[in-house]
């Protein structure tokens, strides 16, 4: 069901702890606006366009831009939320910044995180605060550059998911060439991952929550369950991670776009099952963890699919890139 349209190149919607009626649009361009109670509040929550790197308005597949947002566990309290995007050199930033009277301070950014980049594609990008309470980004593997997501040198956070700690940036997942949106389950804490695949796969990883970390996702050396060229073996110290689903490009399809795994109430039949789609084909699939080998098609959203979104209640959204947000419904 369509909850809003006409949007400036949505890329994700987050939802503030406390705040059961608001939903925080991220726009591309670098603003984030508020819906609340189903309509688009006039004045935006942040705007930070003259800080962001992203491709014109006609423009549709550019990898550059404000990717998203995550809100601190006290948000209602200390008005602190984390963005990430890519800046006027093209570098990966995440930053801190508080809200004061419902509206983002701009002067109160504290940047937390920089990755140089030396390509535009495979920011990664995604934000999220996890069961543990800590910031968590994914960044990926520069695409032309040398790719370094086997690489686990000090300093190296190319092709990675970390943990933004106070004494730096700690791995918890590598060997993933673009992971464009990661989740953690909100009853299991297993970290979902949906890695970006080159020219034959699609994937979609579960490390459950128990699992020692770093995890190894297995790029450059494997793309789905396939042995890439050159090394046959992944360098590091982490347990190799399978796929738990993976996917080609028969019907259309080109970038695997991560969700969440459905914790709502509208929904029963779905609870508990991985909601994933496809970001060309708008094709979107689950998988029930317990039953990896039986992918159910769910639906096809006839437009583009850029992210997904969950709000407090663990209700899912859908966000095309084409303007609309959508709520995903029986």
């Amino acid at each position: 069901m369509e909850i809003v349209s006409g949007l400036d190149r949505p890329v994700y919607v987050a939802a503030a702890p406390g705040e059961p009626d608001r939903l925080y649009v991220v726009g591309q361009a670098g603003v984030i606006q508020v819906l609340e109670r189903g309509k688009l509040k006039d004045e935006p929550f942040l705007d930070i366009s003259t800080l962001t790197s992203t491709s014109p308005e006609d423009a549709f597949a550019s990898e550059q831009g404000l990717l998203s947002m995550a809100f601190a566990p006290d948000y209602a309290t200390s008005g602190r939320f984390y963005v990430a995007y890519t800046d006027r050199d093209g570098h990966v930033n995440v930053v801190e910044y508080r809200a004061r009277a419902g509206r983002a301070d701009r002067g109160s950014a504290r940047r937390l995180l920089l990755v140089e980049k030396r390509n535009t594609d495979h920011n990664g990008g995604q934000l999220h605060v996890g069961p543990d309470g800590g910031l968590y980004v994914g960044i990926g593997d520069d695409e032309e550059g040398p790719a370094h997501a086997q690489s686990l040198e000090p300093g190296d956070l190319l092709g990675k998911i970390v943990r933004i700690d106070e004494g730096g940036p700690r791995v918890v997942a590598y060997g993933l060439r673009n992971p464009w949106r990661f989740s953690f389950d909100r009853e299991t804490g297993d970290l979902w991952i949906a890695d970006v695949g080159e020219v034959g796969w699609e994937e979609v990883s579960r490390v459950p929550g128990s699992e020692p970390r770093p995890a190894n996702l297995g790029w450059a050396v494997y793309e789905g369950h396939e042995v890439g060229e050159g090394d046959t073996e992944p360098d590091g110290p982490g347990r190799l991670v399978w796929p738990t689903a993976v996917y080609g490009h028969e019907q259309g399809e080109c970038a695997v776009i991560g969700g969440y795994v459905y914790r709502g109430e509208a929904i029963p039949a779905a609870r508990g099952r991985y909601f994933y789609g496809d970001f060309c084909a708008g094709t979107i699939w689950s998988v029930d963890p317990d039953e990896p080998e039986r992918v159910r098609h769910e639906l096809d959203l006839g437009v583009s699919l850029a992210s997904f979104g969950e709000d407090e209640a663990g209700e899912l959204y859908l966000v095309s890139r084409t303007g609309s947000v959508y709520r995903l419904s029986d």
